[in-house]
């Protein structure tokens, strides 16, 4: 939407880099662990032997006892192996545990409070009864006793005489939001809560339900709680789950309930009704639907007191009507209902009014009173909402009304999220079965930097074990010299010291390449998987729960980035050694041969078995996994909303099932290592006993022969390997059980990387190159109509485009190729520099013009139609012919639902520091929110939560308002860019946009009529056409025409 996928990536690279530069040191000194104590035992054993040799005056050092000294010192490589391995999962585990220990640590939530001048108090004893009680009532976001940090400032005339520098550092302590507040609700009472954006009205409702700070004063909520937050949080289930939300099912009260929220209507559009699935976040409902599944949710749940966070904002004029009468008035009647709104024509339908300004109240009473006081802050919210109401632009064009040609056919449901009825939204997850594939062992290969590395890699692991088993050979050939003719005893023990010590050289080098190895491949794979992620497609995050990308880019990447590189290491160096020790008691007796013949088909039918099990249960675990990150994340965004409810009981049980059922597979893994052991333990003792019985009888059929004394040395040998083999089998099972458990990993990120589908290019270069090698079977509509176009992109200027010209030609388009047209035929032509108002009922399909338009979703086109014609052009330019970045660079957009990141002011209004701060606060200063930041005590670096959630929905609104103001562009797509905002505010922006936008073609989704009706033209859409489309005072001149019906239903509520 706003380009920023390469700046997020280099922003992520950069994080990434850091990180495995910790993994290189880290995988370095555990190479150099491992050659330290692959060595230890060699230089140990040339120690004690020359301790022994001058120690002991012609000391024997024959065979039978060097070889015993030797397997002696070679038990202790394993151990010493692990010893480091152990202290660095230790080391992880306290630091783990020192983690959670802190954030168990920090302070909670407690529904009865008593801290200092602060009391909360959340009574529900009394059914029935809903009431609210503030009393001097001072709330903060953030613990004011914690600073937020530091800043510099100038000294002045102010400063204390004793500092003599020009400046200081002072601590910053939070500002309270709202103060001196005094509020009573009582039982039954509808009381309306108004305010300039930025007033406090949303913190009024968090602190209510115990979500802010309370420093002062006292607050009591008395029955049982229901709330709407300002932004609807949606479960990922059915529609009917959504507004039962626990509770058992009442049929007459729930389709009451569903008559009063207007929802009705929608279900019938609906091939599974109520029983629909949203999906995450809601994606397959719109802005209006949300808002009233959140209303529906708090009147189902026969609450006593009910808080509702300005929900009327998404919706039309006439459903909001009738939603705030049927639903909030008549059937919640009798309820004490708390409802923040800047739809200031409910007011006089309130008992009481509520007005708040710079977070504190400035009046409170009837509607009647607060109207009669001709200075008060009712009556200017009145007057702002009146004035320019029905202004209509004088424009003499006498253009005729436009009725879209495709009125014949049948309606169809145009919301984005109407489309998606399946019984199931989401895709089901993909599992692999049987062995992984040789194509992904060999992609791993290629990330990590090509056959010949892996070849060097390979080499060195051969040069360890070819190094080890010349130690020992070195001792047969020692022992064979007892008498030392041939060389000095100091000859021996120092070439055996140098062997120990070239094998530490090799192990370490060993390590070294392998985790370079490693690292350069994990570095390919993440890079190569967010690339994918990023370039995905709308349709892919609609039919992908979040939970498994999440996996994929922490459990997988995590199993790429420590497990595959460890496991890898260990199943090279096992079978390397195995092969050697097998060879070595062949060479010394060739009879083993035979033996080896049984015990090698019992071992790999072990082998194949465990392999089964371990691989399966690992991709049982990566599968059971995505629901757990699915339903935390889920939970962490709809927290507010479950803790007003009282449901944590409810989501902690539903998460701890999900954790259990991840655990089984962990669970059964763990047996099935139990079982190997046996086994593989049983195979080593027979590969051991083998050994020693042929050599035995071996020596004894060659006894009082000349080679007897040197066939004793080649026993030793053949002993020394058949002995230390056990152990070496166990772990070539398990690492290669491991490693291929974790090459699942790779496999899960590499079928993302390849497989999810992917936007069109970014740029027109690489949209012809990749038209001339993909096949026809393959062609999106960009490509399409590349093809049909004689195989050339468009390259646009970078004036493009100059004057703003929008044609639609029959455009039409579907979310996904199960899914019916939500647009289905759009015929208009926008002039250069017209300000398009869009209005419609929800699922007219508003949104999803503005989505086609930046290519978010493309353009359908029919396959069977050789007769091509672009079905968006600006200024003449085919924008299916050109790269989507340059399309999106030079399109503006304020979406209906902010985007807002962890960070602070000045990273979400210009998230990669390309603006001055004399531009930003100007920006700020013409959105409206330069008064709002001056009042945070950091200003442009204060903090903004995850999502935006410690600001209003109307501050977020203003904020990307911001970022569209620094950024000019010629064309400017407003998506109820304001809805969250009061009446006041939403003039001056308006205000503003005219003249920052002058010249600019402007389209503008809105509810709000005044918003739009000094535009030069209205755009009526319905069902997914455009119904009408002229200026607007020839369609009010128009009897029966839609947009007069909306424009009189508008007057209606204001007269009332």
């Amino acid at each position: 939407m706003y380009t920023w996928e390469d700046k997020f990536a280099e922003i992520i690279a950069v994080s990434r880099s850091k990180e495995l530069d910790l993994l290189r040191e880290a995988a370095y000194l555990r190479g150099f662990s491992r050659a330290y104590m692959s060595a230890l035992p060699g230089v140990v054993a040339v120690g004690a032997l020359v301790v022994f040799a001058l120690a002991k005056a012609g000391a024997d050092i024959s065979a039978p006892r060097l070889f015993a000294a030797i397997v002696a010192f070679d038990q202790l490589r394993f151990p010493l192996l692990f010893y480091p391995m152990s202290l660095a999962h230790l080391a992880q585990a306290k630091v783990s545990a020192a983690r959670v220990e802190a954030f168990l640590g920090l302070k909670e939530i407690s529904e009865f409070k008593n801290v200092g001048n602060a009391r909360y108090n959340r009574d529900e004893d009394m059914p029935n009864h809903g009431e609210i009680i503030l009393k001097n009532v001072e709330v903060y976001w953030s613990d004011p006793l914690v600073p937020l940090g530091d800043t510099t400032i100038n000294g002045s005339d102010d400063s204390p005489r004793d500092l003599n520098d020009s400046e200081k550092e002072v601590l910053v302590h939070p500002k309270p939001v709202l103060q001196n507040i005094n509020l009573h609700v009582s039982n039954g009472e509808l009381c309306a809560v108004v305010g300039r954006v930025g007033s406090g009205k949303s913190t009024l409702c968090s602190a209510i339900i115990n979500e802010a700070i309370l420093k002062e004063g006292e607050i009591i909520l008395k029955g049982k709680v229901a709330y709407a937050a300002q932004t609807p949080w949606i479960l990922n289930a059915t529609l009917r789950d959504n507004i039962l939300f626990g509770l058992p099912m009442d049929e007459d009260k729930y389709h009451k309930v569903l008559r009063a929220c207007q929802l009705e209507h929608d279900l019938n559009m609906m091939e599974n009704g109520d029983l629909t699935d949203i999906g995450e976040r809601g994606i397959n409902l719109s802005g209006g639907q949300k808002a009233r599944v959140s209303i529906a949710r708090a009147a189902y749940s026969d609450a006593d007191t009910i808080i509702l966070d300005d929900p009327l904002s998404a919706l039309d004029p006439e459903v909001g009507k009738k939603l705030f009468s049927e639903c909030i008035c008549n059937l919640l009647d009798g309820k004490t209902r708390l409802l923040v709104t800047n739809q200031i024509q409910f007011l006089s339908s309130c008992d009481s009014v509520v007005a708040l300004r710079e977070g504190k109240i400035t009046e409170q009473g009837s509607f009647s009173d607060l109207v009669s006081d001709k200075g008060s802050e009712v009556n200017r919210l009145l007057a702002s909402s009146r004035t320019g109401s029905l202004r209509g632009s004088d424009t003499g064009n006498s253009s005729s009304i436009t009725k879209d040609k495709k009125d014949t056919v049948a309606a169809a449901p145009a919301n984005k999220d109407q489309s998606l009825f399946k019984k199931s939204l989401h895709t089901k997850e993909e599992r692999n079965v049987g062995a992984v594939s040789m194509s992904v062992y060999l992609k791993y290969l290629k990330a990590g930097g090509g056959y010949i590395k892996f070849g060097f890699v390979y080499f060195s692991f051969v040069s360890t074990t070819v190094n080890q088993v010349a130690i020992t050979s070195w001792i047969s050939y020692w022992t064979s010299d007892a008498d030392y003719e041939r060389h000095p005893e100091a000859f021996y023990l120092g070439m055996y010291f140098m062997l120990a010590v070239t094998l530490g050289i090799f192990s370490f080098v060993r390590a070294y390449l392998l985790a370079k190895f490693g690292v350069n491949a994990s570095e390919s794979l993440h890079k190569n998987l967010l690339g994918s992620i990023l370039r995905a497609p709308q349709s892919f995050f609609d039919t992908t729960p979040m939970g498994r990308i999440l996996s994929r880019f922490s459990k997988d990447i995590y199993a790429v980035d420590l497990e595959l590189s460890d496991f890898f290491d260990w199943f090279l160096y096992c079978t390397t050694s195995v092969a050697a020790s097998i060879g070595i008691i062949m060479f010394v007796t060739p009879w083993f041969g035979i033996a080896t013949i049984p015990l090698g088909l019992f071992y790999f039918k072990i082998l194949n078995s465990f392999r089964e099990v371990s691989r399966e249960t690992k991709r049982l675990d990566s599968i059971s996994r995505s629901p757990v990150y699915a339903h935390f994340s889920e939970t962490l965004g709809g927290l507010i909303t479950i803790r007003a409810y009282r449901q944590p009981d409810r989501f902690r049980d539903e998460f701890e099932e999900k954790v259990n059922s991840n655990t089984k597979a962990y669970y059964n893994l763990k047996a099935a290592d139990r079982w190997l052991s046996i086994r593989l333990e049983f195979i080593g003792s027979a590969i051991a006993g083998c050994a020693a019985a042929f050599a035995t009888n071996l020596a004894i059929s060659t006894s009082g022969e000349p080679s007897d004394s040197h066939f004793s040395s080649l026993a030793g040998l053949s002993l020394t390997f058949a002995i230390t083999i056990a152990g070496t089998l166990n772990w070539i099972v398990r690492s290669f059980a491991q490693f291929e458990a974790a090459m699942n990993s790779c496999e899960r990120i590499l079928y993302y990387t390849e497989n999810i589908p992917q936007e069109a290019p970014s740029t027109s270069d690489e949209l012809e190159l990749q038209t001339k090698h993909d096949k026809p079977s393959a062609l999106t509509p960009s490509k399409f109509a590349v093809i049909t176009s004689d195989g050339k992109a468009l390259r646009v200027s970078s004036d493009w485009p100059k004057e703003g010209r929008i044609v639609l030609d029959n455009l039409r388009m579907r979310y996904r190729s199960d899914t019916p047209l939500v647009l289905r035929g759009l015929n208009v032509s926008i002039a250069p520099g017209e300000r398009i108002g869009v209005v419609g009922r929800t699922g007219s399909g508003k949104s999803s013009l503005l989505l086609t338009l930046l290519r978010l979703v493309e353009p359908h086109l029919d396959d069977n139609d050789q007769s091509y014609r672009a079905p968006i052009s600006i200024d003449g330019v085919d924008i299916l012919r050109i790269g989507l970045r340059d399309l999106r660079l030079k399109v503006g957009i304020i979406p209906q639902n902010p985007v807002l990141f962890s960070g602070s002011i000045r990273s979400n209004i210009d998230p990669f520091s390309q603006y001055k701060d004399d531009e930003i606060w100007n920006a700020l200063d013409k959105c409206g929110m330069k008064v709002s930041v001056e009042r945070m005590p950091l200003q442009l670096e204060a903090a903004v939560t995850e999502h935006g959630q410690n600001l209003s929905s109307g501050m977020r609104q203003m904020l990307v308002l911001g970022r569209a103001l620094l950024r000019q562009c010629r064309i400017l797509l407003l998506d109820e860019a304001t809805s969250s905002v009061d009446f006041e505010t939403d003039q001056e922006i308006q205000r503003t946009l005219r003249e920052a936008f002058s010249g600019c073609t402007v389209l503008t989704i809105a509810h709000r009529i005044n918003t739009i009706m000094d535009s030069d033209k209205i755009m009526v859409m319905k069902d997914g056409i455009v119904e009408e489309f002229a200026p607007p005072q020839e369609l009010l001149k128009v009897d029966g025409s839609v947009f007069s019906e909306i424009v009189r239903h508008a007057e209606e509520e204001e007269n009332e």
